[in-house]
């Protein structure tokens, strides 16, 4: 139960440094690959999920990080590796699409196994002791001097917000790309960059332990964050609710994974739907944790292509 123990004593106190309870994967181990570092929710919902998961398919179930390229580097790895149900990807659903939509073809050469979560939403944060107090000064500022933007890359589905800011508000960023989200606030937190595009997760559980704070200037759901009522969304700004989107994460395997396979390592997911203890940590973690089958993640395919259409628009 290592990485569960972990996830539980420290969830709120890693967002900066990443959770650090990742074991070496091993060869007759179920590898799952994660296209982002450490403090990601992509790792995060990995270690929700290992412990449960191993128990119910009676196997190891390791995850390590393949990072590069936005995640492409994971999605190709796992598309190239054996069809034995091994090797499977964690990943966020809009990034897949977002790549195919620029010619990637990753979705077709993988099978879908389960989705894990509802959707989260992302934000664009500055320093609390930052000159950007608001939307308004934000812009203000950016028309006198260029703003460093610390961000996870403009086809990632937490940096393709701030891609959509620059874009339709005419602004323009000099771009600090890192490998991982906890990297791009930790440039805002010690004053490296003037903003960064995280996950508002990631925000909430700073603010709640940590100084100084970030100052959440908008997120980019469909509607205000219930702990956040006073800051207003992108589509507010706007005016344009197509500009709304979330995020949502799924387990998928090589597309030549024979059905039987697939459907073994969905069941012992949706067997483990209702452990009370891997939600107490979800919550701690701040990720809405919801485990549904492949069909799910379909669903969420059609809606995350139309989300994508509208943000490349």
């Amino acid at each position: 139960m290592l990485g569960r123990r972990c996830l539980l004593s420290a969830a709120a106190a890693a967002v900066g440094a990443g959770l650090g309870c990742r074991e070496a994967a091993t060869a007759d181990a179920v590898r799952l690959i994660c296209g982002f570092g450490a403090g990601n929710p992509t790792d995060t919902c990995a270690q929700l999920i290992q412990d449960g998961w191993a128990a119910a398919l009676d196997e190891p179930v390791l995850f390590d990080y393949a990072i590069g390229e936005a995640g492409l580097v994971a999605a190709r790895e796992v598309i190239d590796a054996k069809p034995d149900g091994r090797t499977l990807l964690l990943a966020e659903i809009l990034n897949l699409v977002m790549h195919d939509a620029r010619g990637a073809d990753l979705l077709a050469r993988l099978t879908p196994i389960a989705k894990v979560t509802r959707g989260l939403s992302t934000a664009i944060v500055t320093s609390e002791y930052s000159e950007l107090t608001d939307w308004q000064s934000l812009v203000a500022v950016a028309g006198k001097r260029r703003l460093t933007a610390a961000t996870t890359g403009p086809l990632s589905p937490v940096g393709i917000g701030l891609a959509v800011a620059q874009r339709r508000m005419n602004l323009a960023f000099d771009l600090q790309q890192v490998g991982s989200t906890t990297e791009a606030a930790d440039l805002v937190r010690t004053r490296r960059a003037d903003l960064a595009a995280v996950e508002t997760r990631l925000a909430l559980l700073h603010n709640a332990s940590n100084n100084p704070k970030f100052r959440i200037i908008t997120t980019f759901g469909a509607r205000r964050s219930r702990e956040l009522p006073q800051v207003p969304t992108f589509a507010e700004i706007t005016g344009d609710r197509r500009l709304a989107y979330t995020i949502s994460y799924g387990v998928f395997a090589p597309a030549r994974t024979e059905p039987a396979v697939a459907a073994r390592l969905t069941a012992a997911l949706m067997g483990i739907r209702g452990d009370d203890d891997m939600h107490v940590q979800a919550r701690l973690a701040a990720i809405p944790l919801q485990i549904d089958g492949a069909a799910a993640i379909l669903q969420t395919i059609a809606r995350d292509r139309r989300v994508a259409e509208d943000l490349t628009a």
